[in-house]
Formats: C-alpha cells, structure tokens, sequence
C-alpha cells in the first residue's frame, strides 16, 4: 500500500512543479484544440445545433420573384423596338447582393416569347422590390414580331443564383 501511494505522489509531482510559463502553454492548447473542433465541425458543414435556425437559411426554390408590369412601343428614328418593365422582389427573408438566371417571357398561351441569360448586381433586401426595364430591337425581328402579337406576356427567372451573406 505504501508503494502504490509513494508511486500515486512521484507521479503527480511533475504537474505541481510547473512553471508560470507552462501552465500558460497547456491552458493555450487546450483552447487551440477547442477552436480546432470547431473548425472542424463547420468544414464538415455539420449541422446546427437548433431547427429553429435551419429553418431560417433554408431558401425558397426560387427566391426571386418577377412580375412583368408593361411592354411600350418605341419608335426612333431609324429602328423600332420594345421596352419591357418588370419587377423583381426578394421573397426570402436574406439580404441578396446579387442574382442571376435565365429571363424567360412567355405568351397567354405559354409559348416562350424570348429568353435570355440576365444577372442583377444591386443589393436587395427581403421582400424589397426594384423595378428594371429592358428593350428589345426589330433587329431582332422573330422575337420582336412575338413581343407585338402576345397580348399578355408574363416573365420567369429560371435557374436562379443568389449571392448573399449567410
């Protein structure tokens, strides 16, 4: 009995004869080795602790909305063309620096009109609206004789890419 509580002492002597330094050094490392986990956790992409939270990043399908307001007939003095205004609204509840997708514009009938790539780079806050405007030259004359005949036009973004903060 004596050995084994002779030997319980010389073990733990070292740990009390640390110096001001060391135990600096080892409450240093263990921290590190927190902050490590962490790091590791969220590399990972773990998941968080709460749903409430989840809830709250998760985005909609499509978090931008549009909404086509009015075409107009422009007459210059060599071309004519269209002018298209449409709206677009943040339906998420996070702030989007940018955005991008394909503009589709469909007819009452749901034949698409015309579709192009388009991207947005104006930051825009949830449920905010702006409003944008685009032409559409008779150099174009296929989608431009589309764009006169449709008497409803509605427009889509399809394939949606936000950028955001998260």
């Amino acid at each position: 009995m004596r050995f084994l509580l002779l030997a319980l002492l010389l073990s733990a002597g070292p740990v009390f004869s640390q110096t001001k330094n060391e135990k600096r050094l080892t409450g240093l490392e263990k921290r590190v080795t927190k902050v490590e986990k962490r790091v590791t956790k969220l590399e990972g992409g773990a998941a968080p602790s709460s749903a409430a939270p989840a809830a709250e990043k998760k985005l909609p399908e499509n978090p931008v909305g549009v909404t086509f307001l009015k075409k107009k007939q422009i007459v210059g003095q060599e071309k004519l063309g269209i002018k298209l205004y449409m709206e677009f609204e943040n339906r998420s509840n996070r702030r989007f620096f940018a955005f991008n997708g394909t503009l589709v514009f469909r007819d009452e009938a749901g034949a698409v009109i015309w579709s192009r790539p388009y991207g947005h780079s104006e930051p825009l806050g949830p449920g905010e609206r702006v409003e944008v405007s685009m032409g559409i030259l008779s150099d174009q004359a296929r989608e431009y004789l589309r764009f006169v005949r449709a008497k409803a036009v509605t427009a889509a973004l399809e394939k949606q890419e936000v950028y955001g903060v998260e």
